[in-house]
Order: C-alpha cells, then sequence, then structure tokens
C-alpha cells in the first residue's frame, strides 16, 4: 500500500520594503502605493493590492509642549465611534471592539491598543503614541468582511512590521515601487510624480533643494544617446535650473556621470535673488549623479541645489541609493 503524497507546503508570501514619511513597513509584493496626502508631521498613506485588501496608515504629531497628557484608550473609542456614526448613516451592520497592543506592535517607546471591527468591510488595526516622535498613528488592514484570503495572519504580520522613527539618526528611508534611497531627515518632502515609468521626489531645507528621479526600462528610453546628452532634454529637478560641467565618474559599479556647477542665467537667478532680499541664503551651488544600472534597467540622477556655505554632499547621498540587488 502506497503512502499519500504529502500536501506540499504553503509558500511563505513574499514582501518589499515600503518607506514614507519616516515611516518603513513590509507590504505583500504584488501592494503598491495607491494615495497619500498630508506632512511628516500629518498625513495619511494608502497601500493596497488594486482589488480587496490594504493597509491604512494616518498620523498626526502633537505639539511638544500639550496640557495635559494623551489619553490614547480615549483616542481609540473616539476613532470606532466615529466610524459607527459613519456606518449608521448608510444603513450598515457595524461591530467594534479595542484590544490590547498586538505583540509584534510593541516598543518599549510606544503606548496603544489593538481593534477590530467589521461593516462594509473587515479591519484589524492599532493605535498608538509614540513617546519619541511625538506621533499619534492609526494603522489598519482592510480587506472582505468575511476575512477571506488570510486577512487577520496578513494583518499582523503587516502591523508588527510598521516602525514610525528613523532606523539611523539624520537619515530618512524613502522607498516606493522600485525606489530605494536613504536622505538626509532635516529635507521636507516638497513635491513628488510617481508613475510605472518615471519616478521623482523633491525635497528641501529652506533653499537647499534635492531631487531624485528614476526612469525604468532605460534601454528602450535612452536608446544610444549619451546619458548627459539624454539628460539634457529629460531630467525635470534641479538639473534644470543650473549650469555645469559634467565628467565622467562611476557609480556603485556602474558608468555614470558627474554634474558639478552653478545657476543658471534666467528665472533661476530671479528666484535667487528674491530670497536674498527675504533674508534667506538663496541656493547657488549645483552637483548631481547620473547613472544607468544595467541589471535593474534603470536610469537614476541624484541632484543637490544647495547655499554656497553647505557642504557638497553628492557622494554620500549616491552611496545610500539600492539601485539593484
Amino acid at each position: 500500500m502506497t503512502a499519500a503524497p504529502a500536501s506540499p507546503k504553503p509558500t511563505k508570501r513574499q514582501t518589499k520594503l515600503l518607506g514614507w514619511q519616516g515611516f518603513t513597513l513590509r507590504v505583500p509584493e504584488d501592494w503598491d502605493l495607491t494615495g497619500f496626502s498630508g506632512s511628516y508631521d500629518e498625513g495619511y498613506l494608502r497601500i493596497d493590492d488594486g482589488e480587496e485588501q490594504g493597509l491604512e496608515l494616518k498620523w498626526a504629531t502633537e505639539p511638544k509642549k500639550t496640557k495635559k497628557p494623551i489619553d490614547i484608550e480615549v483616542r481609540g473609542e473616539s476613532y470606532l465611534a466615529s466610524l459607527a456614526r459613519a456606518a449608521k448613516k448608510k444603513r450598515l451592520a457595524f461591530e467594534s471592539e479595542l484590544t490590547p497592543l498586538p505583540r509584534g506592535v510593541q516598543r518599549d517607546e510606544r503606548e496603544g491598543f489593538g481593534f477590530k471591527w467589521t461593516g462594509d468591510r473587515k479591519a484589524f488595526g492599532a493605535l498608538w503614541h509614540c513617546r519619541e516622535t511625538r506621533r499619534v498613528v492609526i494603522a489598519q488592514v482592510l480587506g472582505d468582511r468575511s476575512g477571506r484570503k488570510g486577512l487577520a495572519g496578513a494583518s499582523e504580520t503587516i502591523l508588527a512590521s510598521i516602525e514610525n522613527r528613523d532606523a539611523e539618526p539624520g537619515w530618512r528611508l524613502w522607498s516606493l515601487y522600485d525606489l530605494k534611497i536613504e536622505l538626509p531627515s532635516r529635507f521636507q518632502l516638497a513635491s513628488q510624480q510617481l508613475m510605472n515609468v518615471y519616478l521623482r521626489i523633491s525635497l528641501a531645507d529652506g533653499t537647499d533643494r534635492l531631487s531624485v528621479e528614476q526612469w525604468a526600462v532605460a534601454n528602450v528610453a535612452r536608446k544610444d544617446a549619451y546619458l548627459d546628452a539624454w539628460l539634457e532634454v529629460n531630467a525635470r529637478g534641479e538639473l534644470t535650473q543650473a549650469r555645469y560641467k559634467a565628467e565622467e565618474a562611476t557609480v556603485a559599479g556602474h558608468e555614470a556621470v558627474a554634474m558639478r556647477g552653478g545657476l543658471a542665467l534666467g528665472p533661476a537667478w530671479v528666484q535667487a535673488s528674491r530670497e536674498l532680499m527675504s533674508l534667506r541664503i538663496p541656493a547657488t551651488r549645483f552637483s548631481a549623479r547620473a547613472w544607468h544600472c544595467e541589471p535593474s534597467n534603470k536610469i537614476y540622477l541624484v541632484q543637490n541645489l544647495r547655499p554656497f556655505r553647505t557642504a557638497d554632499a553628492m557622494d554620500t547621498l549616491v552611496s545610500r541609493v539600492r539601485c539593484h540587488g
């Protein structure tokens, strides 16, 4: 009598790292950023699979001086009450419960609760106050009200992965789609353009500005053009405001172009004059590094327009780009 074949072990779901506004977390590989708003101090983030399951993250930063300590349990009850009122308006059955903060979410600097609710959908979440960052965070993983597709298990894993402070003091991870870079945490997000084939994030600290651009399918986009000539046509960050000299360089073993210079004549100098009139030191020094990463088939451009007294940190910046591997 032959033994029945053993049941195949379930394969572990692949995950990817996402970093945004000082948060890092791991989500299933097929989930992507689909919504965001706000700033480092207060904002909203949504990542989902485009169909059924997803994560919502909301945060607000408490003032350094508050008149009375935060009652995180009251915050949790208030949040669930607001969901109940919304469900009542839609004439939907709604059940909710505050629970202890899940073990995986617990950190020494956190005080909070878990929660779960069922209405038009089902959600497992956590709400906590971080004493170090002063952030109040609400994180919930949502799915079908039946809880199918392992919603409870996925929620536990995703919520446990969320960190709401920088892993390395002074540096912040920005990781979305295939872009992964650590940038100085003193810079705040100023603008972004996020598409499948092109990504750009621009940040600023006063007049000191930097941008990171990434182009996918680089072999098709670039064809046989020289990289510096191609960038003159396609770049949209600080390079468009600069005059510079380009020279050969290397980045992570890839052939690269290094650019150094200053402001271009025209609108860039007009802006610098306005900054000077408002008693701010204008950004007049430019540096950048661009390279074609063949393993990932992407073009990267890191660029910085800074005041003349600010040191050029381009070598350090490009060393923190994870372009492949």
